[in-house]
């Protein structure tokens, strides 16, 4: 089982799936399953997005040509996320 870092989430495989185990205290673990690593950056991506804007009180931004458009940040975010999480899964194989 791999570590994402934040002692939420862990990942592991069995012969068919990728699993994302997410951890919350106080509660049952809850296992979700995707058929590979993008699908899983994804969810996280966006399950972190959610949480980030409940936190946020609304605010007045200014936005000019040069704000760049929400998906694409969010895109960005997201494929960073994809290479951490390889580098990792990467990293624990090595370790074998």
């Amino acid at each position: 089982m791999i570590s994402l870092g934040d002692n939420q989430f862990f990942i592991k495989t069995d012969k068919y799936n990728w699993i994302l185990i997410e951890k919350s205290s106080g509660k049952k673990d809850r296992h979700h399953y995707f058929s590979n690593q993008k699908q899983i950056s994804r969810f996280i991506g966006e399950l972190k997005l959610k949480e980030s804007l409940s936190k946020q009180r609304p605010q007045s931004i200014e936005i000019s040509s040069r704000t760049p458009s929400y998906s694409s940040v969010i895109e960005e975010k997201i494929e960073r996320l994809d290479d951490y999480i390889d580098q990792l899964i990467t990293k624990n194989h090595a370790t074998f």
